[in-house]
């Protein structure tokens, strides 16, 4: 079945960027969350990388707001991957853009 062209990752996260629309969120998520949930993400991304083809993408996506779980997640992805390489990175926040936020980063496996 491996390896694959194209793959999502849709980690699971503390979910801050839908606070707006699920009160429970705010009295679920606690400090210690957002040192764990990172390692978790890592590791799920991680397996995912390593199915990829040469030339395949992975699209790794929260429902975050919290660096510790997106660009810090994607940093040590490039870190511990040199043949990946992040094509295109976006978010969006709830102030700002007026819905739930979100992040979402595109890597490529250049190897």
């Amino acid at each position: 079945m491996a390896p694959f062209d194209r793959m999502l990752v849709d980690a699971p996260c503390s979910n801050s960027g839908v606070m707006r629309r699920r009160v429970d969120v705010r009295w679920r998520v606690r400090p210690k969350d957002l040192t764990r949930m990172p390692h978790q993400q890592f590791e799920i991304a991680q397996a995912a990388i390593s199915l990829l083809k040469p030339g395949g993408v992975v699209v790794y996506s929260t429902c975050s707001l919290e660096p510790e779980e997106n660009e810090q997640v994607v940093e040590s992805l490039l870190s511990a991957f040199p043949r990946i390489q992040l094509a295109r990175k976006v978010s969006s926040l709830p102030f700002r853009d007026y819905f739930d936020g979100a992040f979402a980063a595109r890597l490529i496996n250049t190897g």
